[in-house]
């Protein structure tokens, strides 16, 4: 069986350094290890060779496979797991979080301070004249307009706020601070203290973007510009604001950078980011989940855009980003360029100049191999073949028949290929829209989720080695609620339940109906995957047991992803795959379950219970304090709400070619870094530096 009981992941934004201690898991010799983290990660543990010495050579291609072709691989406005990957080596962030011992360190930026904010009372801005070092900050309205929080303007300060008895001691310690030295305010005049609400980021000089392949074939005479162009504090300011674009297409993760209240260009390499208010997930939101693109590549007010309109509208310049070619042919600062995007494949070649001397700022993070193919198979069977054909390198969906079967254990793959799996927090799910009248009762949710046996499915579909999860944080992780336990395998139960509510069978069809609407779902799920298709089968005759109907249907990736954001759906078959902590909001704030919101909220959840539980975890800086309050989340959700049938955290059974090493299994999606991978046997495409 594929390694997910889903046909397409989707990635959860927002970060915390060493949030939890995930235990990734491999296999050796039969057996699943599992490795306690944060740490150093065993290298190829998998590999039949992994006792004999390599010598890491550079150069030579790795073909890694692809269920999806994404639309785009512009961050802001394609949030699927599968760009995220690819961007991992075409494109990098202000910050990086270690693979290994998951604390953030410098990328794109060379060194950051965080700062407080010290907002005053309203009574008391005009003790502040100009030259005090006040600033105007913008800060949350207690009462809500038209159901979003409004702001107000009020005076602040910002810097290393300490107790100094009767008043807080501002010290400012960032570069180009509006306090020229420190201040006592008096605690008499200040309505509150938001520790790290202010970032200010020193960016690396001389990071060169990669040189764009649209412009050099529209826009010669610009090429030679363009060529050379450095990262800037521009274009960080540029990528956060792009967000406050409603005709940007970015609802799935806007949520996140509307927090930022105000960012300011310091010096042409520094920036500073502020926040209303204190909030958990703010170095890793401006750090990592911030995607920094081109402003003069992507911003019509550039005057270094070749295609500049210094009077575009919102509109214009919201359709620009959302249409623009290098959504695909990415420009972006990583040690691999986009160089081709077919049908087939999308392909990165290592960032060099004309003479292959290699442009990338960190060299000792460049990577090994020259060229990464991500190869697109959307059919599991068919990339299967392909692998064991040599047209793939790297394959991470095999099913559990090939991995435990005679398919993998013959010498004709083991010549080539060597398997494993390992764990995730990834987790799959069906998620119902609740806006559906045969969905929007808590009964047939939960009778749903008693109908099926599911651990008799755990233990035939994945020989045992999946796990049944009850909530949406990872399941080695703190935030997860280990006490809340799947409702039980009851039909019986299930078919009291639905009748308790009023479902039955008035008109003798053989599907329960009620208020004159079926109880009739369509399993809507990608194409091409087995896993949906045989869950979906295994659901369809469960549930048609209990006279609810189940229609399967299949749709190619775009489409799919458009019935779901756009609420066309009954049931979705999916995955997520959160990162190591992420904030909730995206997923169940009732903000984002509008029906007319594109966000991640698909399912439509709105519910005041949930907001408020969300809201008090952003606020909570001490960690074992917000986990607790994830864990009370965890539970009323599944008990309350029950929104998702909350399938499987199952392992990733993947095939690699021996001709490769340094291979690790990681706890941060996808579970390994593709730019460590090496050739370590000589052949023409091989050489022993890095510069060719």
């Amino acid at each position: 069986m594929n390694c997910l009981t889903t046909g397409r992941v989707r990635v959860l934004s927002g970060l915390l350094p060493l949030a939890l201690l995930l235990a990734p898991a491999y296999s050796q010799d039969g057996e699943t290890v599992e490795v306690a983290g944060p740490g150093e990660a065993p290298v190829d543990v998998f590999h039949p060779d992994r006792d004999q010495p390599a010598e890491a050579l550079y150069g030579g291609r790795v073909i890694v496979h692809l269920a999806s072709l994404p639309e785009s691989i512009c961050r802001p406005i394609e949030n699927s797991a599968v760009t995220r990957r690819i961007l991992y080596e075409v494109s990098e962030t202000l910050l990086v979080q270690d693979w290994e011992w998951h604390d953030y360190r410098p990328r794109l930026a060379e060194s950051y301070v965080t700062e407080d904010l010290v907002v005053l009372k309203a009574a008391s801005r005009d003790n502040y004249g100009p030259d005090s070092g006040v600033i105007e900050a913008k800060v949350k309205r207690q009462e809500v307009v038209e159901g979003q929080s409004a702001h107000k303007l009020v005076g602040a300060f910002y810097g290393q706020v300490s107790d100094a008895g009767e008043s807080w001691l501002v010290t400012p310690v960032s570069r180009g601070s509006a306090l020229s030295e420190p201040k006592e305010i008096p605690k008499d005049d200040v309505e509150s203290v938001q520790r790290g609400a202010v970032f200010t980021f020193k960016l690396r000089e001389g990071v060169l973007w990669h040189p764009s392949l649209v412009f050099a074939d529209k826009y010669p005479a610009a090429a030679a510009a363009l060529q050379r162009h450095t990262v800037d504090a521009q274009d960080v300011v540029f990528s956060w604001e792009i967000y406050a674009n409603p005709s940007v297409d970015c609802d799935e993760s806007r949520f996140l950078f509307e927090k930022i209240t105000a960012a300011e260009v310091v010096d042409n390499l520094t920036v500073r980011m502020f926040y209303e208010e204190q909030y958990a997930f703010a170095i890793g939101t401006i750090g990592i989940e911030l995607p920094i693109i081109p402003s003069h590549i992507y911003n019509l007010a550039d005057s270094d855009n070749p295609e500049k309109d210094l009077s575009a509208s919102l509109e214009k310049q919201g359709k620009f980003i959302n249409e623009n070619p290098h959504n695909q042919l990415c420009v972006g600062t990583g040690p691999y360029r986009v160089t081709e995007w077919t049908q087939q494949w999308v392909q990165a070649e290592r960032f060099v100049d004309e003479n292959g001397h290699c442009l990338y700022f960190d060299r000792d993070n460049a990577g090994y191999v020259d060229t990464i193919r991500w190869r697109y198979i959307d059919d599991d069977e068919t990339a299967m073949n392909a692998l064991l054909n040599g047209e793939l390198d790297f394959f991470e969906r095999i099913k559990s028949a090939d991995y435990f079967g005679a398919r993998t254990a013959g010498e004709d793959f083991k010549s080539t290929h060597y398997k494993g799996h390992k764990y995730l927090g990834t987790y799959g799910y069906t998620g119902w829209n609740l806006y559906k009248p045969q969905l929007k009762d808590i009964a047939v949710r939960k009778a749903i989720s008693m109908a099926m046996d599911y651990e008799a499915y755990r233990i035939s579909n994945y020989n045992g080695l999946a796990r049944r999860v009850t909530g949406p944080f990872p399941y080695n992780s703190d935030a997860y609620d280990h006490s809340v336990k799947p409702l039980p395998f009851d039909p019986d139960g299930a078919i009291d339940l639905l009748e308790e509510a009023e479902w039955y069978d008035r008109d003798g069809d053989g599907i329960r109906d009620k208020d004159g609407v079926p109880l009739e779902i369509d399993f809507l799920m990608p194409s091409g995957n087995d896993a949906s298709k045989n869950f979906g089968l295994k659901l369809q005759e469960a549930l048609g047991a209990i006279e609810i109907k189940v229609n399967m249907v299949q749709m190619e990736w775009a489409t799919f992803l458009e019935k779901m954001r756009s609420r066309q759906f009954d049931g979705v078959n999916l995955a997520w795959v959160p990162q190591l902590e992420s904030d909730p909001e995206q997923l169940w704030h009732s903000k984002w379950g509008a029906y007319d919101v594109r966000g991640s909220n698909n399912s439509g959840v709105v519910d005041a219970g949930v907001d408020a539980l969300i809201a008090a975890g952003q606020r909570e800086l001490d960690y074992d304090k917000r986990m607790a309050i994830w864990r009370e989340m965890h539970r009323y959700l599944y008990e309350n709400v029950h929104p998702y049938l909350f399938m499987y955290n199952v392992p990733q059974k993947f095939a690699l070619h021996r001709r490769f090493r340094g291979f690790q299994t990681l706890a941060i999606d996808p579970g390994y870094v593709i730019r460590r991978w090496y050739l370590w046997q000589a052949t023409d495409e091989t050489r022993t530096t890095l510069d060719r």
